[in-house]
């Protein structure tokens, strides 16, 4: 039986979810539950898969379990792009690419689509995004992306230091490229929004951690602090926290990454802002920095990724870390170097060495789902949904390609693999320079 040693617990202060009205109370699993499906986890994946299943199984009963609050976890603690490409420099393969990219792009449509029909309040934008470049490899890279825009056929315009001077207020790029395609959103309030619009057949249980399952003749028996659920079916959707039920072990980096966000600046800073209007900027350096201003005029900066192997970073440790987001903020605004930061967290990705998966039926009755790295709520918006339609039996030609993509190979074990991605971030730093 697998039990949970570690369990999704933050202590920072997630500004997406706090800069949001206050949630209702949550509902917290207790007594004895009966279901035909259950999903534990309510990150993009668990809720679309919940969502998709529902939809294909109405008089069936579900319930999405989820250890925080939906909006809370990884799939609201994220830059908020909502990608429908992306690459850093010319990606390894066009044909990967070029596959990944039709998953990206039905699920920001199914998104579009059912924030559009919910009218969930998630400040959706779709006015594109820049990648910036600071020095030769930002320089090297922003070329490199250019070049793949131009053999995919997507649209992009160029804009020089000046331009980028004059739209987003600072010289401290040497060009820039904008980009469409992709939305920008607050990750929580669009989790949040999903959610609540579950069909009524899904019951919802958060601040819900799930201590362990065991399978019985029925199917299984899931505990939690307060309650169990019986279940004839089992959907794991707890993106890096798969190894506490045994999936996944050794075959995906569980990796945190980190932000920080202002108040909503006063006319007067934002002066100091170019246009002042809303924008999203990517590095096009591995390890440039991401920068948001949003539409209610906050200020938001994240760079830093280390190996978690354990819990996430405590408020204590992302304090810190805020250091280096306001030495960043100051480097491309010094008027802005005093402006303090409302809120400071961080969120853990999973990484896999091949762009491999974790999709599919694992044991009989018990299935497992994954979304990692790049896009990865595009990516598990449409994954999700595609399980969903896996475990019915249906099949299409976006299933085809999901079931395509290979599962995650296996990496090399640790302390081997702590110094290969300690000796990995300390390249990027160092060839990146300034693009931090």
């Amino acid at each position: 039986m697998p039990i949970a040693k570690l369990v999704p617990k933050y202590t920072d202060s997630n500004g997406w979810w706090e800069t949001l009205p206050q949630a209702s109370a949550p509902r917290i699993l207790s007594g004895e539950l009966r279901v035909q499906t259950a999903i534990i986890g309510g990150g993009i994946c668990g809720v679309a898969t919940a969502n998709r299943l529902a939809e294909l199984r109405p008089a069936d009963e579900f319930c999405l379990i989820e250890a925080e609050r939906i909006g809370n976890g990884a799939s609201g603690r994220n830059a908020g792009f909502m990608l429908n490409l992306h690459s850093h420099g010319s990606p390894k393969r066009i044909d990967i690419l070029r596959r990944n990219m039709k998953l990206w792009e039905a699920g920001l449509a199914s998104l579009r689509r059912k924030v559009g029909a919910w009218q969930i309040q998630c400040d959706w934008s779709d006015d594109g995004r820049f990648y910036g470049a600071a020095g030769p490899d930002g320089e090297k890279h922003i070329d490199e992306i250019a070049e793949t825009l131009d053999e995919l056929g997507h649209d992009y315009s160029w804009f020089d230091h000046d331009a980028m001077r004059d739209r987003i207020g600072t010289g401290f790029y040497s060009r820039g490229l904008h980009t469409t395609g992709n939305a920008l959103v607050n990750p929580a309030a669009l989790m949040r929004g999903l959610a609540r619009n579950l069909p009524r057949n899904v019951d919802v249980y958060e601040n819900t951690p799930v201590l362990g399952f065991e399978r019985e003749s029925h199917g299984f028996r899931i505990r939690t602090a307060k309650g169990t659920v019986l279940a004839d079916r089992l959907v794991l959707a707890a993106g890096a926290f798969l190894r506490q039920f045994g999936i996944g072990m050794g075959n995906f980096v569980p990796m945190g990454t980190y932000a920080s966000l202002t108040a909503p600046l006063s006319d007067r800073t934002l002066a100091y802002l170019g246009t002042g209007q809303e924008f999203g900027l990517l590095g096009a350096s591995a390890y440039g920095a991401t920068i948001r201003l949003t539409r209610d005029k906050r200020l938001f900066v994240r760079n830093l990724f280390n190996f978690v192997p354990g819990a996430p970073l405590g408020a204590a440790r992302v304090a810190h870390i805020a250091k280096l987001h306001r030495k960043a903020m100051a480097a491309r605004w010094p008027a802005l170097a005093k402006e303090p930061f409302e809120h400071s967290w961080g969120g853990v990705m999973a990484f896999t060495w091949n762009d491999g998966t974790i999709f599919g039926e694992y044991q009989p009755g018990l299935f497992a789902i994954l979304t990692h790295d790049v896009s990865p709520m595009t990516r598990g918006e449409a994954a999700g949904g595609l399980l969903a339609e896996y475990m019915e039996n249906l099949d299409s030609d976006l299933l085809s390609v999901q079931l395509s993509i290979p599962d995650a190979t296996r990496l090399p074990p640790r302390p081997f693999l702590d110094v290969g991605i300690a000796l990995k971030k300390a390249y990027l730093h160092h060839v990146a320079g300034r693009e931090f």
